[in-house]
């Protein structure tokens, strides 16, 4: 699959959060648990979800083992905190992006898409990279048709 990555400008936004820590083997089953927690937190505080689900890999990423993960959902007021979920900022700026379509397990093209697109534009990180599910599988039961947004914040230049 070809990806057309462009520069685009993040919005700021409120979301709530959630760290997930799993195995790679289980990401999927610790997504949708973990989107479940957000949802659920969302209604339980009068907030309505402003945007897509979002996941973050805030550390290295090992193709087999161990790893963290940062759950988000965009969210219309700042709640307290509860349990394991709290509320935080998300940072709006500069992003390098691309959308792919289809099942998860064939997103690392987009990712890496991405990335060559930073190193030859001279474009440097400004923090973790992170998927925006757009539609999944909440939203239709062919993978086929998922759509995630992948955006890699960037320095501005």
């Amino acid at each position: 699959m070809t990806y057309q990555v462009q520069l685009t400008e993040l919005a700021s936004a409120t979301a709530s959060h959630l760290r997930v820590h799993t195995s790679t083997a289980k990401i999927g089953d610790a997504v949708g648990q973990g989107f479940k927690e957000l949802y659920e937190f969302a209604a339980r505080s009068g907030a309505v979800p402003t945007g897509p689900p979002q996941l973050a890999y805030p550390g290295e990423f090992e193709p087999y083992g161990e790893v963290d993960l940062d759950l988000y959902l965009p969210i219309s007021r700042t709640p307290a905190a509860n349990g394991d979920v709290d509320v935080v900022e998300l940072p709006g700026g500069p992003a390098a992006q691309a959308f792919h379509r289809g099942g998860h397990e064939d997103i690392s093209a987009a990712y890496e898409a991405v990335f060559e697109w930073i190193h030859e534009h001279g474009r440097h990180q400004a923090g973790p990279p992170r998927e925006l599910y757009l539609n999944g599988p909440n939203d239709t039961s062919s993978p086929a048709d998922y759509l995630t947004e992948v955006v890699v914040p960037l320095r501005r230049s």
